[in-house]
């Protein structure tokens, strides 16, 4: 199903029309045609309402790991357990004494030590969303809230998907942490999703895998000024609420761990793996970036990026730029989308085929281009004017009262108006400074256009790994 044109695809392995099957059974040979058909999917969606076996049957996957980095853009705080940083009633050693059970001693004594990830399954929290207030019935239509830049209503539509198929109806969701703060200029929202690969036959969420997922950017200025702060500022502050997260989730909840996220999200997760504790690393089997930005050039080059290196899979569409900020060491999977330009930043425009996504050869030419010329102008700036030029900018915008990227899109012509304005305001040395990152910007990219050189920047070829 496509969900930009409401289309469904065709088989592609359907026989043409006007050929029997024996034909076809002739043509393709024995062994071809006995393969198992497979079903062009679109996206994510499609996989969401298709895949059903088991994770015993096709274990963990890459387009796996992106339908929980996306699941987290639902607004999982209203219908899950959520989690502190600082202390959580379940994970709390002395809340654990305290709810002493004297009916179920052996069952207390063990949950003192092993707690259980407090959480619904994904089916529960599909019918909660589903829920009405009035009647309690399965009848009311999920109430699409803007929490990201994503359509909210695919959002909705995936989580549905996967709360009503076999294959994610019983992952475990839980320990949800959503956190905003103006002051620190921070947007951090995290979950954890506990696969039922675990070894008991009654329990099989017991010890399972557990998948922990950032969230990207919202539609909140703040979390876009984070992002932008990355420039200049390492870590940012949700690259520390994200290791307070990982840490506790760790100590909290036993098991085999894997870090996945969209976005911002992806960059947190690779941070996380870099940053912990070596037996945490242990327990971290992969870590998934999908088109999230890289990492400082210090971190790059730490011991620590380099061990954690062969776990960490990046995956980027053809016109990436959101990753393609920062710096990446790892091999890169270029994915085909169904969007162009930055609007395949969109993971629900990633093509899927079977069990894996649609992969290009290389990267567009216009992303690598965006890439040469981001890095050769930020390299001309000092890091207090990237940060002074950030401050600027996003200053200009809350005088502007754009508070959210919605309001900047539906209000452009004011938005321009009340930009100038507000930069007529600014001191006049802040005022040189804007100006001279400007025209560096416009020469740099001049300068990147007029090389003309080959551009054919091979990666991996994604289906030998």
């Amino acid at each position: 199903y496509n969900p930009y044109n409401g289309m469904h695809m065709v088989n592609c392995c359907a026989q043409p029309h006007g050929r029997t099957r024996s034909q076809d059974h002739a043509a393709q040979g024995d062994m071809q045609y006995q393969r198992k058909q497979e079903v062009r999917m679109t996206g994510i969606i499609d996989y969401a309402h298709t895949e059903t076996r088991s994770f015993a049957d096709l274990p963990f996957n890459e387009i796996d790991a992106l339908i929980i980095s996306t699941l987290i853009y639902e607004d999982v705080a209203s219908v899950c357990p959520t989690l502190m940083l600082d202390e959580t009633r379940s994970g709390s050693f002395a809340a654990r004494i305290r709810a002493f059970e004297p009916k179920h001693p052996l069952i207390w004594l063990k949950g003192i030590w092993h707690p259980e990830l407090e959480s619904v399954s994904l089916d529960e929290a599909n019918r909660e969303l589903h829920r009405s207030p009035e009647t309690h019935a399965d009848d009311k239509p999920h109430e699409a809230q803007m929490v990201s830049v994503v359509n909210p209503d695919l959002t909705h539509d995936l989580f549905q998907a996967a709360g009503e198929n076999p294959r994610y109806a019983n992952v475990r969701l839980g320990a949800v942490v959503e956190h905003i703060n103006q002051g620190e200029q921070t947007q951090f929202a995290a979950a954890t999703f506990q696969l039922p690969d675990g070894h008991k036959r009654r329990k099989p969420t017991y010890k399972g895998t557990l998948v922990i997922s950032f969230r990207g950017t919202d539609d909140s200025l703040i979390g876009w000024k984070e992002d932008f702060n990355m420039a200049f500022q390492y870590p940012v502050p949700a690259q520390r609420s994200a290791s307070a997260y990982l840490d506790m989730v760790a100590r909290l909840w036993e098991g085999p761990i894997i870090l996945v996220g969209h976005s911002k999200g992806g960059n947190l997760a690779v941070y996380e793996s870099v940053n912990c504790e070596p037996e945490l690393k242990q327990r971290i089997l992969k870590v998934f970036s999908n088109d999230g930005p890289g990492v400082s050039r210090e971190t790059l080059e730490s011991e620590a990026y380099q061990e954690m290196l062969p776990k960490i899979v990046a995956i980027l569409p053809e016109s990436s730029v959101v990753g393609m900020l920062l710096e990446h060491e790892e091999k890169c999977k270029i994915v085909r989308s169904l969007k162009n330009g930055i609007g395949q930043h969109d993971a629900m425009s990633w093509e899927v085929l079977g069990t894996q996504f649609v992969y290009a050869g290389h990267l567009a030419e216009q992303s690598i281009l965006l890439d040469q010329t981001m890095k050769a102008w930020l390299g001309q700036l000092t890091r207090e004017e990237r940060e002074q030029i950030v401050e600027t900018m996003f200053g200009m915008l809350e005088e502007a009262q754009i508070e959210t990227v919605d309001d900047f899109y539906h209000s452009r012509w004011k938005t321009v108006q009340e930009f100038m304005k507000a930069k007529s305001k600014l001191p006049e040395e802040t005022q040189k400074v804007f100006t001279k990152a400007m025209k560096l910007l416009w020469s740099e990219g001049r300068k990147t256009l007029l090389k003309n050189t080959p551009l054919h920047a091979v990666l991996e070829n994604p289906t030998q790994s």
